[in-house]
C-alpha cells in the first residue's frame, strides 16, 4: 500500500512517516536495503555500502534516516536497469526548466529520477516521492522493525542522498549532540555564514557563488578556506563540527554587525523548520520576533519559546 505525501516546511515528504528508537534502526536499515536490492540486484554492493549521516544512531530517537550514495554507483547505467537514452530525456527535460543547476546536478537529477521510476514500477513496498525528490535525494518512506525482525505498524522516513560520500558526511555532521541541539543546527548556522557572503551552502554538492552560479567549494577543507578567507578568520575543521565550538568562535572573531546579520537570516530559517531556538539564542528571537517576523509555528511543545508563538 502507498502512502500519502505531504511536504512540509519542516522537510517532512511523508505524513505518516514518524519517528524512529535507536535499537530499530539497524533492523530496519537491513530491512530496507533488502527490498532496494529486489529491484536493482546488480547493484548490491552499491546498496550496502551506503552510510548513515548525521545524528542516525546517535540519539536516543531520530526524527528520521539519512544515508549517503556516491555518485560513482551510476558509473554504469546497467547495474540500475537504466537507459543511457531515458536518463538523456530526463537531462534535456530538466535542463529547459532549470533556472540555476549545473549540467552535472541537472544528471544526478535524472539519475535520480530514473532510478525512483523503477522503484515505483518494481516494488509494492518501497514508498518513494519522485515529485519531492531534487537533484541530490531521494525520498522513501518504509516500515520499521524491532531486532527481534518485527514489522511494526510505524513508518519512518529514509533519505538517499547522492553525491561526493565526503563531503555529504562532512556537510551533515555534527560531532555533539546536546539538549535540543541538532546536526541540522551546526549546519544551518555554516549556512548562514556563507549566506551572509553571498555564498551557498549546499548540502550534496558544495559552496556555490550566488552571483556567478559556479561551485567554489566542493571538499570539506575548501569550504574552510573559503570561510576563513570570506572573514579573515583561522577556523579549523574541528570547530566547525560543532555548534558549540563555533559558535563561541565566531562571537570573538567577526563583527557585531555581521554577527546579527548572520543570527538574523539563521533564525528566520530555524523559525520555518521542526526544531527548537538554540538557548544561547533565545533572547535574540524574543528581542527580534516583530521585525524579523518569526511565528514560532514549528516550535516543539517543550521549547520555552512556545508562549511567544503567533500561530
Amino acid at each position: 500500500m502507498k502512502l500519502s505525501k505531504m511536504l512540509t516546511e519542516g522537510g517532512n515528504v511523508f505524513d505518516l512517516a514518524g519517528p524512529i528508537d535507536r535499537e530499530n534502526i539497524k533492523p530496519t536499515l537491513k530491512e530496507f536495503m533488502r527490498e532496494l536490492i529486489k529491484v536493482f540486484p546488480k547493484a548490491k554492493k552499491f546498496v550496502g555500502s551506503m552510510k548513515t549521516l548525521g545524528s542516525v544512531g546517535k540519539k536516543p530517537v531520530s526524527g528520521d534516516i539519512d544515508l549517503a550514495l556516491s555518485t560513482s554507483a551510476f558509473d554504469d547505467l546497467t547495474t540500475w536497469d537504466i537507459d543511457q537514452e531515458e536518463i538523456n530525456q530526463l537531462f534535456e527535460k530538466f535542463k529547459k526548466s532549470s533556472r540555476s543547476a549545473n549540467d552535472e546536478m541537472l544528471m544526478r537529477r535524472a539519475f535520480i529520477t530514473a532510478m525512483g521510476e523503477q522503484i515505483e514500477k518494481k516494488s509494492n513496498t518501497l514508498d518513494v516521492s519522485l515529485k519531492s525528490s531534487g537533484a541530490g535525494s531521494i525520498f522513501f518512506a518504509f516500515p520499521q522493525y524491532t531486532p527481534d525482525g518485527k514489522k511494526t505498524s510505524e513508518y519512518v522516513q529514509i533519505d538517499v542522498n547522492v553525491g561526493d560520500v565526503d563531503w555529504l558526511s562532512f556537510s551533515y555532521f555534527s560531532d555533539k549532540y546536546e539538549g535540543s541541539i541538532k546536526g541540522l543546527h551546526r549546519t544551518q548556522l555554516i549556512l548562514a555564514l556563507f549566506g551572509r557572503k553571498g555564498y551557498l551552502f549546499s548540502h550534496t554538492n558544495g559552496v556555490k557563488n550566488k552571483e556567478t552560479g559556479e561551485f567554489v567549494a566542493k571538499t570539506p577543507q575548501q569550504a574552510v578556506d573559503l570561510l576563513n578567507k570570506l572573514y579573515n578568520m583561522d577556523i579549523d575543521l574541528k570547530t566547525l563540527e560543532n555548534y558549540f565550538k563555533l559558535q563561541e568562535y565566531i562571537r570573538a572573531n567577526i563583527s557585531e554587525e555581521e554577527l546579527n546579520d548572520v543570527y538574523s537570516s539563521y533564525i528566520r530559517v530555524l523559525d520555518k523548520t521542526r526544531a527548537d531556538i538554540p538557548e544561547d539564542l533565545q533572547q535574540f528571537w524574543i528581542d527580534n520576533q516583530d521585525r524579523l517576523g518569526l511565528t514560532g509555528k514549528f516550535l516543539p511543545d517543550t521549547s520555552k519559546l512556545k508562549k511567544y508563538a503567533t500561530q
